[in-house]
């Protein structure tokens, strides 16, 4: 079963996009789909996927493209991944979480990243709107990928 990940601080405007995905999927009937929720910590994100073949991670990044861009990082990119900055200090968690088990070979079979370009991420702002178009756009996407 495919297991999305959203990653993120939900407090902090549209870093929380990841977790907004995966709340958007949980809200639905979605039952060929784990959906987890992550602050994005390396350790913790490791263990949330362990098990797992087919991963789907969603986290908000910056600098990359403007507001809402959503950026699709396949498991042969990871220099593209490496590329993105994130718009939190959790960026170091996912790097961390991906770059360890790479090198260790315990990656998952399949891992995808959608990275949402952020515009804001002041503590207690909610998400753009540029950011909201964009969870509803990988929402969509993540759903006809996975099927579900």
């Amino acid at each position: 079963m495919p297991l999305l990940i959203g990653v993120g601080n939900p407090d902090r405007g549209d870093d929380g996009a990841g977790r907004a995905v995966a709340r958007r999927l949980l809200e639905g009937a979605h039952p060929g789909l784990d959906v987890r929720e992550c602050a994005g910590e390396a350790t913790a994100l490791m263990e949330a996927w362990a098990g797992s073949d087919d991963v789907v991670l969603v986290d908000a990044c910056r600098g990359a493209g403007p507001p809402g861009s959503v950026h699709r990082i396949g498991p042969d990119e990871s220099a593209r991944l490496a590329a993105l900055r994130h718009a939190s200090s959790h960026s170091l968690g996912v790097a961390a979480a991906i770059g360890l088990p790479r090198a260790l070979g315990t990656l998952p079979r399949r891992l995808l990243v959608y990275a949402i370009e952020a515009r804001d991420s002041a503590l207690g702002a909610g998400l753009s709107p540029e950011v909201e178009r964009a969870v509803e756009e990988v929402v969509a996407a993540v759903l006809r990928e996975t099927r579900t």
